[in-house]
């Protein structure tokens, strides 16, 4: 054993041909000196006596599980009792059948025993979905009187014979229902509340806090920093919500420095513990860190979310004029009038106070008079105070510029760069006060425009309620309270010009998908008219997707409307099964008001069964479960909602419209007998 181990570690530092014959050699006697004990082990086993009878043979107890382990066992035996030569050939033969049919042995139990589970398993829902469907099919059978077979229906009874006897008898009030559903989802539509996409709670945000343009970093950080330590002591407590904070002051200089980062900004992300409402607990945080920064002087706040697919706040608005002064003026006027409106929150300009800056205004008389050139002076000027790249020093694998400036006391004030000498080398030294004028004022913070506008942009995050609420609230407003000049106007984008740009394409894709299914259905059926019936599924559909969306508190957005562009190729196959049926039966015979009846009552259990099936395999989706449940919740609801109430309508509206047009049809385009 201990030259086993020995070889083994020469062989694992450096592998040669000597360590390998030591570890070969080693293992092989380490083996057999483990034989003897195995031989010892197995001869306890068995007990003296027939060659047929045993206590473990398999003769004894068939069909016994380790059957195949014993035959290993006597194998090995007998070939120790004859010959013990061939015992030291075939012992390693043996040791390494026993050591196979053992773990074979466990495998086969394992995968018994995982069989028996499943089996088991799947017996138990069989039973279940068994008992669930004989309740169904039986309330099925009450509600059709379907009692036999095949198209042996009894049409007299039941509740769904006599409803689409009575609709067919009352065509007027079918199509007042008709109107008034319509009618009702063009009422509920108008106020349902839009966005872009719903709003997806990670359990994380980012609140960031900005103070004066100008704030040097450490009083940044000895501002900020209180607020940090009141955030980490809240974290110890036993109910506290957040999970981790991170903080960074100033702006990260690896990536791209928005115009509102500097010295003067920090940034607070934090990530809660997970709980059953993320929402409210993500508003609950927000609220208290509000209060927490409410106590910094000078501080502006705003917060920001991971959002999907779209890089831009929810409310934009812009601003277009040529004047930077005058374009800053009713940017403020336009935070200050939308920072009261509880629809909006966090809303602030992008034109903010920028940073000091000492601004030289330059003499052209006086340079004149001095014989100078305006151009030199301003590059002179330039290199003493901000510095010029004299050299580079090579040092290893870089080069390291060198650049030269003026000492800092020679510029550290506004009189110092005043008395800078601008003719160094001339007769007699000229200031640089005595041909300009040296101000300190205040610099833009950013110059942005949009199509070659120079335009401001008001920023703001949706407080109570949804895009279109705030997105309207922000309209009112400016239009009442900003009063621009004529030469100025603005605009509202963001998130909401998405919004538009989406809805318009979606709606062309959803008609572009109701023109294909009517091609593809007039194909099928030869007729243009039928098709036209069945079509009437698709508004019944929308019906049910508005009235669910308003009763669930559900927004209109882009995953809705891919939802009701499926729900116009899934309600049609319902009526297409009926009107197929009923085309069936009129062409053997059959009058065109008992077809009808017939078809439906026949039908009726098809119909019933592949909404319930789709429902209920969107359940699961429309419940909400599991991370990113705001993505798929509007539209799995927009798909059952739209399926039942179409399910619902097609069994009465479909047969009304296809007994008016059958009716129709007989007395227009039936000829005539001569």
């Amino acid at each position: 054993m201990i030259a086993f181990v020995v070889a083994l570690i020469a062989m694992a530092k450096d592998f040669n041909l000597a360590s390998f014959a030591v570890y070969g050699v080693s293992g092989l006697l380490m083996m057999v000196s483990w034989v003897p004990a195995g031989i010892l082990t197995l001869l306890c086993l068995v007990i003296p006596g027939s060659k047929n009878e045993n206590r473990f043979g398999p003769a004894a107890h068939e069909g016994q599980t380790l059957a195949n382990l014993w035959g290993s066992f006597r194998a090995f035996s007998e070939s120790h009792q004859r010959n013990t030569e061939v015992f030291w050939i075939a012992s390693p033969y043996f040791v390494l059948r026993l050591a196979i049919s053992f773990l074979l042995e466990l495998i086969g139990l394992s995968l018994v025993w995982t069989i028996r589970a499943v089996a088991a398993v799947a017996y138990g829902v069989y039973w279940v979905i068994r008992k669930i469907g004989a309740a169904l099919g039986q309330a099925l059978s009450r509600l059709g009187r379907d009692h036999a077979a095949g198209e042996a229906v009894d049409t007299a009874n039941g509740l769904y014979p006599r409803l689409i006897r009575w609709a067919l008898a009352s065509p007027t009030a079918m199509l007042a229902l008709i109107i008034g559903c319509f009618g009702l989802t063009w009422w509920v539509g108008k106020q349902l509340e839009t966005e872009l996409l719903p709003e997806v709670h990670q359990s994380e945000f980012t609140f960031e806090a900005s103070l004066p343009v100008g704030t040097p970093l450490e009083e940044t950080v000895k501002l900020l920093s209180g607020v940090e330590q009141k955030i980490l002591g809240s974290m110890k407590d036993e109910g506290s919500k957040i999970d981790a904070l991170l903080v960074m002051y100033g702006f990260d200089t690896t990536n791209m420095k928005r115009s509102d980062e500097g010295e003067h900004s920090g940034k607070f992300k934090v990530l809660l513990k997970p709980t059953d409402n993320p929402k409210r607990t993500e508003q609950e945080v927000i609220a208290r860190l509000r209060d927490l920064f409410a106590g910094v002087p000078d501080v502006t706040t705003r917060v920001t979310r991971p959002v999907l697919f779209s890089s831009k706040k929810p409310v934009v608005i812009q601003i277009e004029g040529d004047d930077l002064p005058e374009l800053k003026q009713y940017s403020d006027e336009a935070t200050a009038l939308l920072s009261k409106k509880p629809e909006l929150a966090d809303v602030e300009p992008s034109l903010r106070s920028g940073a000091p800056e000492v601004q030289i205004t330059y003499d052209r008389q006086q340079i004149i008079r001095h014989g100078l050139n305006l151009n030199t002076v301003a590059e002179q000027v330039r290199d003493m105070v901000k510095g010029s790249e004299a050299t580079r020093f090579n040092r290893r694998d870089r080069r390291v510029p060198v650049v030269v400036r003026l000492a800092e006391k020679d510029r550290e004030q506004v009189a110092d760069v005043g008395k800078l000498t601008i003719n160094p080398g001339g007769d007699t030294p000229i200031p640089l006060n005595s041909i300009a004028n040296l101000t300190v004022g205040e610099g833009p913070s950013e110059i942005r425009r949009i199509d070659g506008k120079r335009v401001a942009l008001v920023q703001a995050n949706i407080g109570a309620g949804s895009l279109g609420t705030a997105v309207g609230a922000a309209k009112r407003t400016l239009d009442d309270g900003l009063d621009l000049p004529i030469y100025m106007d603005f605009y509202i984008t963001g998130q909401n010009r998405e919004w538009e740009r989406s809805r318009t394409s979606l709606y062309l894709a959803l008609g572009l998908s109701l023109f294909l299914v009517y091609v593809i259905m007039a194909s099928q059926f030869e007729s243009l008219v039928q098709p036209f019936i069945i079509m009437f599924t698709i508004p019944m559909a929308f019906v049910g997707t508005v009235l669910g969306l308003k009763w669930l508190g559900l927004n209109l957005s882009v995953v809705v409307f891919l939802g009701m562009i499926m729900l116009a190729g899934i309600v049609v196959n319902n009526a297409i099964v009926l009107v197929d049926y009923a085309n069936r039966l009129r062409g053997r015979g059959l009058a065109l008001r008992e077809a009808i009846i017939r078809a439906g009552c026949v039908r009726l259990r098809p119909i019933l069964m592949t909404t319930a099936t789709t429902v209920l395999g969107l359940l699961p989706m429309a419940l909400g479960l599991g991370d990113g449940a705001e993505i798929r919740t509007p539209m799995a609801v927009a798909v059952i909602c739209g399926l039942l109430t179409s399910t619902v309508l097609t069994l009465l509206v479909i047969p009304t419209i296809y007994y008016l047009f059958g009716l129709a049809g007989e007395r227009f385009f039936q000829p005539r007998e001569e």
